[in-house]
């Protein structure tokens, strides 16, 4: 059956390239946001006015329209936002997105043809209501995001504590910093959310304190003070020191006869970072290796979060809460501290629960892990895919280059393996990332940290030669991504469909 109408649900980054690459490739596309605005995490609602970027903007832009050049190196929120707005104009996206309109239900329809059903509760702005509308497709994109629902701990006594005048917040509700002034604020996690959140309660409340229950280890902007970050984890460098399920080329070698050599690079990255930061306080010292840590929670440190941490002006708890009090909350060590407001950077939670049942089940195990064959499709659901559930450490490019894919799996023009292979290479890949890759949260929704393996691994299902060269493998190796280098790629791929 012919491909023609396609829905994307979701208008944040991966939506966005989805809808900008199938529209493109000549689909009738249709796309469902739930909120007023484009954006998904950058959505003006989620953020608050500090908010940056922690990719530079040259690596976090899509492969045919680059960051204005008066922008900073990090965009802000609103930046992010304006580029992402321009984008959609520029490429007719806007006008394929029906804003407020939340997708309630996504189910087959009996038949010959391979039909999805899409419901939808959309408002209609001239009643001022919300009513439900059904739509056929032949083709669907959940694009709804990995960073979609917040995920905060269900504690004892918590009406209390709000009954008291307590306020408790997910960090993607923190949109008006004043609420922190003069406060008593206590911040709960140790990612790049809360780790920012943190230095900014220390300059506005009365008193910060961090809880966390591991550390994490924090990559600094600069190496000795002079070696850029990105110039080591932004380039292929750093994955070939690192042990990859199927490794190529000097990774072999590394890792079958120079594993020595390997150990002290990360020894060597953990020295230097102990030392940039000054580390004085045992808890700040994550347990586990860099190397066995650089997946989902890897960031970038927060500017003068070990500062503030070293003079006092922001408190730490390495602890678990065990419930909340009335002005405040219990540790599980027995300590007791007062609070008015307390902010979870605990991340976020999966939700497909408006697929139907039957192949929900197929996806999500009980314990909330995805199972796609290259984190976008499954070998027994017809014309469904996912986009966004591929993140990585610059997941504007992986889910740009992963709608290349799918536009080339509606055409049949991929290089797929059989149903038993894609089974078999989703089961090996789900039980080695889940042995070597520490704490990856919940499993089958990022390709962190082996994020140039998973692009070169979609290129090669497109029928291109990765490598080239073997001159041409070396000198990639040094290279930091640039988006527009792979544009190279979407030109052919685009000329073989005129």
């Amino acid at each position: 059956m012919e491909i023609k109408r396609v829905c994307v649900i979701g208008a944040g980054i991966s939506g966005l390239v989805a809808a900008k690459t199938f529209i493109e490739d000549g689909y009738q596309v249709t796309v469902f946001e739930k909120k007023s605005q484009i954006g998904g995490v950058w959505e003006d609602s989620r953020n608050y006015s500090e908010l940056t970027t922690h990719n530079p903007r040259d690596t976090y832009c899509f492969t045919d329209y680059p960051f204005p050049q008066e922008y900073p190196e990090f965009p802000t929120a609103e930046q992010m936002r304006n580029y992402l707005q321009s984008y959609a104009d520029s490429f007719g996206v806007t006008e394929r997105i029906f804003f407020q309109t939340e997708v309630t239900n996504i189910y087959r329809k009996i038949g010959n043809k391979i039909i999805w059903v899409v419901e939808v509760n959309a408002k209609d702005e001239k009643e001022n209501r919300i009513g439900k509308k059904i739509y056929d497709f032949d083709f669907v994109l959940i694009c709804n995001g990995v960073f979609n629902l917040s995920k905060i701990p269900k504690l004892a006594n918590r009406s209390e504590f709000e009954s008291g005048g307590g306020k408790i917040l997910h960090s993607s509700q923190l949109n008006d910093l004043s609420i922190l002034d003069n406060k008593k604020v206590i911040v709960v996690g140790f990612g790049k959310s809360a780790t920012e959140i943190s230095v900014i309660a220390a300059t506005r409340a009365s008193s910060c304190t961090l809880i966390f229950r591991r550390a994490l280890w924090k990559i600094p902007k600069y190496l000795f003070n002079i070696i850029h970050y990105q110039q080591i984890f932004f380039t292929r460098f750093a994955e070939i020191w690192l042990l990859y399920l199927r490794p190529v080329g000097i990774e072999k070698l590394l890792h079958y006869f120079g594993k020595p050599l390997v150990w002290v690079f990360w020894r060597i990255q953990e020295m230097i970072i102990r030392w940039k930061f000054g580390f004085k306080n045992h808890k700040l010292i994550p347990r586990k290796s860099m190397d066995s840590m650089l997946n989902y929670t890897a960031n970038l440190v927060t500017d003068y979060f070990y500062k503030y941490v070293q003079t006092g002006k922001i408190d730490t708890r390495k602890a678990e809460i065990s419930n909340f009090l009335p002005g405040g909350l219990e540790l599980n060590s027995g300590e007791t501290l007062a609070a008015d407001i307390v902010i979870f950077g605990t991340g976020f939670r999966q939700d497909i629960s408006f697929l139907e049942e039957k192949y929900r089940h197929w996806i999500v195990d009980e314990e909330g892990n995805f199972h796609l064959y290259r984190h976008m499709i499954h070998p027994d659901i017809p014309n469904l895919g996912f986009l966004g559930y591929n993140s990585s450490i610059f997941c504007q490019l992986t889910s740009e280059v992963g709608s290349w894919w799918l536009s080339q799996y509606c055409k049949g023009k991929l290089f797929l393996p059989s149903r038993s292979q894609m089974y078999k290479a989703m089961h090996i890949n789900f039980r080695w990332n889940k042995k070597n890759l520490s704490n990856s949260l919940a499993y089958g929704i990022c390709v962190s940290p082996f994020n140039f393996h998973y692009l070169e691994n979609l290129i090669e299902d497109m029928g291109f030669n990765i490598y080239g060269t073997k001159s041409k493998y070396i000198q990639n190796i040094t290279n930091i991504v640039k988006p527009s280098a792979y544009n190279c790629i979407r030109r052919v791929l685009r000329n073989k469909i005129n």
